[in-house]
């Protein structure tokens, strides 16, 4: 998680050093597609192992593997393909 933070954070600082507007407004939109699918992987994986014992159960661990494994790879091609000009 810290090298993929580090390195997006890397690339943000890099894309806000673009002079243009156009060309930061094409690199964000380039990289935002990875990035949600990235940000809701590593969220359920956070989640899952910094709530409390207590709280949720069994029923919860199913949701978030859900989220974990499916959802996340079920995203992919449709976030992809928002930016295929075919599509649009």
């Amino acid at each position: 998680f810290i090298v993929t933070a580090v390195s997006y954070g890397c690339i943000i600082v890099t894309i806000l050093h673009i002079p243009s507007s156009a060309g930061r407004k094409k690199a964000f939109s380039t990289c935002s597609a990875h990035l949600i699918v990235v940000t809701v992987f590593y969220s359920t994986c956070i989640y899952r192992y910094i709530r409390p014992a207590q709280r949720g159960g069994q029923d919860s661990d199913k949701v978030l593997s859900l989220f974990f494994s499916v959802l996340t790879q079920m995203l992919n091609p449709y976030i992809y393909s928002l930016r295929n000009k075919q599509v649009k």
